[in-house]
C-alpha cells in the first residue's frame, strides 16, 4: 500500500519523535520514556486506522477506544513527573481512574467499541487542557537559559494547541455527522492530522532542547 506524501511525512514525524525520546531516555531522562511509549502507541493506532480505512483489515475500530484510555494515563503520568507543584497532583491522580471508568462506560453502552468515541475524547481534551495549563504556569524558570529552551514548555504548548483545537471541532462533530457523515469524517481527519503535525513537531523541538541543554552527544 503506497501512502500519500502527507502520511509519509506524518509517520516520519512520529518516527523521529520516538527515536529522540528513546535517545534522551537512554541518557537517564525518565519523562522521555513516557513520550516514547505515547508516540509508539500513536504510530500503531494510526497505522491500524489507516489500514482499516483502506479496507486492508477490518473490525479494528476498538483501537481508538483503547488508545484513548492509554493516552490520558500517559499524559497524566508525564504531568505528575514534570510538575513541581504537589497540591494539584492529588486531583490528577484521582482523575485517572475516574476517566478510565467513565470512558469505558461510554465505549460499552454508547459506542459499543465501534464508532469514534467523541465524548471520551472531549472529556480527555477538557481535562488535559486544564492539567497542562497548570503545568505551563508551573514551569520553573532558569535565569541562565531562555524559557523556550524548556522541553516541558513545548510539550505543554503542544497539548494545549492540539486538545484545544480538537475539543472545539468535536463539539460540532455530532451535528456535522448527522448531516454529512462522509464529509464530517474527512474534515475531522484533515483537521486533527494538522493539529497532530504541530503537536509532534513541538515534541521533537522539546527533545532537541533537552539534548542541547544536557549536552548529549548524538551518535
Amino acid at each position: 500500500m503506497l501512502l500519500p506524501f502527507f502520511f509519509k511525512f506524518y509517520f516520519s514525524l512520529l518516527g523521529i519523535g520516538i527515536a529522540l525520546a528513546c535517545l534522551t531516555f537512554s541518557k537517564g531522562y525518565k519523562k522521555s520514556g513516557i513520550i516514547a511509549i505515547l508516540l509508539l502507541a500513536t504510530l500503531i493506532t494510526e497505522a491500524v486506522s489507516l489500514a482499516n480505512q483502506e479496507k486492508v483489515i477490518k473490525g479494528c475500530e476498538y483501537f481508538m477506544h483503547v488508545f484513548n484510555l492509554l493516552e490520558y494515563t500517559l499524559f497524566c503520568w508525564y504531568y505528575l513527573i514534570a510538575c513541581p507543584n504537589k497540591k494539584f497532583k492529588f486531583w490528577v491522580r484521582l482523575s485517572i481512574p475516574l476517566f478510565l471508568l467513565s470512558s469505558l462506560l461510554f465505549s460499552v453502552f454508547r459506542y459499543h467499541f465501534t464508532i469514534m468515541p467523541v465524548i471520551n475524547i472531549d472529556i480527555e481534551g477538557f481535562l488535559l487542557f486544564i492539567i497542562y495549563t497548570h503545568l505551563l504556569f508551573s514551569i520553573e524558570v532558569d535565569v541562565k537559559k531562555f524559557i523556550y529552551a524548556q522541553e516541558d514548555l513545548w510539550i505543554a504548548a503542544g497539548v494545549l494547541i492540539f486538545f484545544g483545537g480538537a475539543f472545539t471541532y468535536l463539539g460540532l462533530y455530532p451535528s456535522l455527522f448527522n448531516i454529512y457523515p462522509r464529509e464530517a469524517g474527512t474534515v475531522y481527519g484533515f483537521f486533527v492530522k494538522s493539529l497532530d503535525t504541530i503537536f509532534y513537531s513541538f515534541i521533537i523541538i522539546g527533545q532537541i532542547c533537552l539534548i542541547r541543554n544536557r549536552k548529549y552527544l548524538i551518535p
